[in-house]
């Protein structure tokens, strides 16, 4: 375990000083702690044989583990560890760390609300929250912190968290990761070094090698018996996000009537299945966050009406085939807008597809100009493109801001 005294005697690196490593090394600054920071590279391998003389480097999580100069600095004995890592072993409260291909975000908010409800003392660190070496000065026993991780942050814990979360993993991140077993693995951290005393709350589907890792009591939520609570959240695959939260609220003895009251006042986060406008009787629905197929095949069945899909962004070299086939056999998606790098790709997998497709808007104006050239009253516009966006926009979010805009200027 780390502490801020075995720092002080170690030669550090900061490996990559983005959004993930700026807030430790304010940090670092703040307790004397010396460090030097690397950073300004645009391919991992130009890193190779300059990591090898610290003794203990922060990666940021874009810096894959598995990249050949992590791996040879780690092989010359230095200690790689993250940002991540270095909380957990400082962070005196317990730590619920959340993770899932998607819903970890909706899950980890949702518990935010419902401890909110019940007066429970807590910080909301991720994605969503707070970066938690903004806090981790404030933290007490008496605490509790919520994290939102992803893959990137988990591969190279050795150290797992007191209540584990794990929602659903389905192939993502292949960009990233080298194959989906790889990507599963690196999820593993969170319930490895979890000991009889720690909880892991999981999703029934996952593998059994999965599931029986880590001496922690595992619990398997339902969604069934989340169908009861009132919620403003869109899609059944949602139920899970909630009996998820829920079973994390019972462990800490949060009042029943609480729950239900937290869950029917969550709003959705955005560019998570939410609501946009109503105009002409079409509805408008923001998933930008969608970034990989299972995620649009769960927004394909949240709505009963006929569907306007907005389709398409970056390859991720993710296997697209039941979409696809939903798509094809799907008596609700009437039209497709295709954008993005995979056009080409989507065009030829859909060639038996009978309702509408059109192609090659630049920009969210013309995407929304084909879109009204299909959509009628009664019909769902969804942005849901089951794939990355940096090839047309910054990112997912910089997509759904542009939908919203774009949506919100139609008269």
């Amino acid at each position: 375990m780390m502490n801020l005294q075995i720092l002080q005697k170690k030669k550090i690196a900061v490996v990559g000083l983005g959004v993930n490593n700026r807030k430790m090394s304010e940090y670092f600054s703040n307790h004397g702690i010396n460090f030097e920071v690397i950073d300004g590279w645009k391919n991992p391998d130009e890193l190779i044989g300059k990591l090898d003389r610290f003794d203990i480097i922060f990666r940021t999580p874009g810096l894959p583990f598995l990249s050949k100069a992590i791996l040879q600095a780690n092989r010359a004995g230095v200690e790689i560890s993250s940002q991540t890592e270095l909380f957990f072993s400082l962070c005196p409260a317990k730590i619920i760390g959340v993770t899932g291909t998607k819903g970890k975000g909706t899950s980890a908010a949702l518990l935010a609300k419902i401890f909110t409800e019940s007066n429970q003392l807590f910080f909301l660190a991720g994605n969503i929250g707070r970066d938690p070496f903004e806090f981790l000065d404030e933290l007490s026993f008496e605490h509790l912190v919520i994290m939102e991780l992803s893959s990137f942050q988990l591969q190279d814990l050795e150290i797992s968290p007191h209540v584990a979360v794990v929602l659903n993993i389905t192939a993502d991140h292949l960009d990233h990761h080298q194959t989906k077993d790889e990507y599963l693995r690196s999820k593993g951290p969170i319930l490895s070094y979890q000991n009889n005393k720690d909880f892991a709350i999981l999703d029934k589907r996952l593998p059994d090698s999965f599931k029986n890792l880590g001496q922690g009591k595992k619990i398997f939520f339902d969604p069934k018996e989340a169908s009861g609570y009132k919620t403003k959240l869109l899609g059944k695959h949602n139920l899970e996000n909630i009996a998820a939260a829920v079973e994390v609220a019972k462990l800490f003895k949060v009042n029943p009537e609480l729950i239900k009251q937290a869950v029917a006042a969550f709003m959705p986060l955005p560019h998570r299945l939410s609501y946009v406008r109503k105009y002409n009787d079409i509805t408008y629905i923001d998933d930008s966050y969608s970034t990989n197929p299972d995620a649009t095949m769960a927004a394909i069945d949240s709505f009963d009406g006929n569907i306007v899909l907005i389709l398409g962004g970056m390859d991720k070299e993710l296997d697209q085939t039941q979409l696809f086939e939903k798509i094809k056999n799907s008596l609700k998606v009437k039209g497709i807008i295709v954008i993005g790098q995979l056009t080409k790709k989507i065009i030829e997998a859909l060639h038996s597809f009978s309702g509408k497709i059109l192609k090659g808007a630049k920009n969210m104006e013309e995407i929304l100009l084909q879109v009204h050239s299909v959509a009628q009253g009664g019909d769902f516009v969804l942005l849901s493109p089951g794939a990355a966006s940096f090839d047309m926009f910054k990112n997912a979010t910089d997509r759904g801001d542009q939908f919203i805009r774009a949506v919100n200027q139609i008269r």
